[in-house]
């Protein structure tokens, strides 16, 4: 998801300060960077009147992004997130086991 598809978010979003500044900090950065892009672009995009008043985003960009590509954008990194608490109760589980079955 983030390989494939965080260069074309930011081409959708040709006003924005803030790609352009995303794509100076961390296109060194490898897969780490473009994951770091494209985080930053789904949460600007999730809270678009907040950036827009500190001038990150241009209110028309984030209005005629498209509405899939947003849903996408949310929906990967939501489920990312609850695999992340999934296996932290998973791993917390397990060490309870440890502990008490041992």
């Amino acid at each position: 998801m983030i390989h494939a598809y965080t260069e074309k978010a930011e081409s959708l979003l040709p006003r924005s300060s803030f790609v352009n500044a995303n794509k100076a900090a961390y296109s060194q950065a490898g897969f780490i960077g473009n994951g770091m892009r494209n985080g930053f672009l789904t949460l600007v995009l999730a809270i678009p009147g907040p950036c827009a008043k500190r001038g990150i985003l241009d209110v028309r960009d984030a209005r005629s992004f498209p509405k899939r590509f947003k849903w996408m954008l949310f929906v990967s990194w939501g489920m990312g997130f609850l695999f992340f608490v999934a296996l932290m109760i998973f791993g917390g589980y397990i060490k309870y086991l440890e502990h008490f079955v041992a």
